[in-house]
């Protein structure tokens, strides 16, 4: 078989076919407080970042909690994670055969070893019952690079496979949602409410392999799409706060509204020296989430903590992209809905998740503070839209950490928390690759055999002033 050069026009004719969107699936640059769904990247703070606490991480978690801290505190923390994952792949009904010489081009074992980290920070004050503060925060992100396939470095038929089995959902790309966050908080007594507004500035990108004739993963008409989107939205948060037994027993719940679900920028096609860009909008559902959790000292050096978070992502039914200006959407069976500008919709399915937690601290003296965590959450993505670069699992997770006051109300904390995802496998399951599907929703099958495990350190400094 012989590789089909498509020419500029060829790819206009079929472009409205290609921008299979796959975001980057980062279930965790650092995991959400219970673990990690979907691409929540929740874990600034460690074990002291959670729906109870008072220091300036509250500010995301549940404002109410700066309320009962006292005078002004400065936090600033760095995260670094290490992320590998495993995606391995063997020939589904509906892929197109290998050809030969591109033996092992869609078919065998990819994967990943990706270092990367992201900074907090964050500021509050307190002007007798009324505190205020100011912070930035990243609750969702990621970055995700795939190991090439050496077997097809320079080779002089297939050069594009070289980018690995999974390109066909993804070869690399970025997704960060940065919240610029003013919050406020009151102390009634025992009780505190607090309220948020976030400044969210995203950004999206993702390349990968695309088939321009029918959008499947034929090696002799693969070409490249890349997109690459950003907006600038906002959202709020509010929570409540008691101390039900002073100095011993704290109550806290949360509600963190959804960011913005639109995004402007471009896709662009590449096949041969052929290029084309085009201006679109895209379109998800990020998820808002609802936390609730409780701390108990029993005795002066010891706490401990149970806490937990309800994510809806079923808010993500699907991903669209239209073209810049127009309406997006599709019917049942997958087509374009009439008067729309819809260049893809791809559907996803999600669910909504559950996280618990489960944490203690000692203080070996009043400056020496050591602990440990445990947590678990529910996977968001099922098996019938499952893929390499969206891959979420069942997630268990252990830390382990401590907080030290280095000099006079200087506080230095660093931990490490192992996040192992659970293996899957959904062989046969994949949805959207039956040609059943209509070309605007179809893709690639993702069917195989998964695993992943992620691993976070965080360094943070805390300073109060009195």
């Amino acid at each position: 078989m012989t590789r089909r050069a498509l020419s500029p026009s060829a790819i206009v004719t079929v472009s409205s076919l290609a921008p299979i969107l796959g975001l980057v699936a980062l279930v965790a640059l650092v995991a959400p407080p219970a673990s990690a769904s979907g691409f929540a990247t929740t874990r600034f703070g460690g074990e002291h970042g959670n729906v109870t606490e008072s220091n300036p991480t509250a500010l995301y978690y549940n404002p109410a909690g700066i309320a009962f801290s006292e005078g002004t505190h400065l936090f600033a923390e760095g995260q670094l994670a290490i992320r590998h994952n495993t995606y391995e792949h063997t020939a589904a009904k509906n892929d197109v055969a290998e050809p030969a010489g591109a033996a092992g081009a869609n078919n065998g074992k990819a994967s990943l070893t990706n270092v990367f980290g992201a900074p907090t920070l964050g500021a509050t004050t307190k002007f007798g019952n009324l505190a205020v503060g100011a912070g930035l925060f990243v609750p969702f992100g990621g970055r995700v690079s795939w190991n090439p396939n050496e077997a097809f470095r320079n080779d002089a038929r297939y050069p594009l496979a070289v980018d690995g089995v999974q390109r066909w959902h993804g070869i690399d790309g970025a997704v960060t949602y940065l919240y610029a966050t003013l919050g406020v908080a009151y102390k009634f007594g025992r009780f505190s409410v607090g309220l948020s507004g976030n400044l969210i500035f995203s950004n999206l990108k993702l390349n990968q392999a695309k088939g321009l004739v029918n959008g499947d993963d034929d090696v002799d008409a693969e070409a490249r799409s890349a997109i690459d989107v950003k907006a600038t939205t906002g959202s709020f948060a509010l929570g409540g706060m008691f101390e039900a037994i002073e100095n011993v027993l704290y109550i806290g719940a949360s509600y963190q509204a959804a960011p913005g679900s639109k995004q402007h920028g471009t896709l662009t096609l590449t096949q041969g020296d052929a290029t084309l860009v085009r201006a679109v909008d895209f379109r998800q559902g990020m998820p808002d989430i609802v936390r609730l959790g409780a701390r108990y000292r029993p005795v002066p050096d010891w706490e401990l903590r149970l806490f937990g978070d309800f994510t809806r992502w079923s808010r993500l039914e699907q991903q669209c992209i239209s073209l810049e200006g127009q309406a997006c959407g599709v019917k049942r069976n997958g087509s374009a809905e009439d008067g729309t500008g819809t260049v893809n919709a791809l559907y996803r399915g999600w669910s909504d998740t559950l996280g618990i937690r489960v944490g203690v601290s000692h203080w070996f003296s009043p400056r020496v503070e050591l602990y440990v965590g445990a947590g678990v959450e529910t996977s968001a993505v099922p098996d019938a839209t499952l893929e390499p670069m969206l891959y979420d699992a069942t997630t268990v997770s252990t830390a382990l950490g401590g907080r030290f006051e280095i000099f006079e109300r200087l506080y230095l904390g660093a931990s490490y928390t192992h996040i192992q995802y659970l293996p899957r496998d959904n062989t046969g399951k994949s949805i959207l690759a039956d040609p059943a599907v209509d070309p605007i929703t179809r893709r690639v099958d993702g069917s195989g055999k998964y695993g992943s495990f992620v691993g976070v350190g965080t360094l943070n400094v805390e300073y109060r002033f009195r």
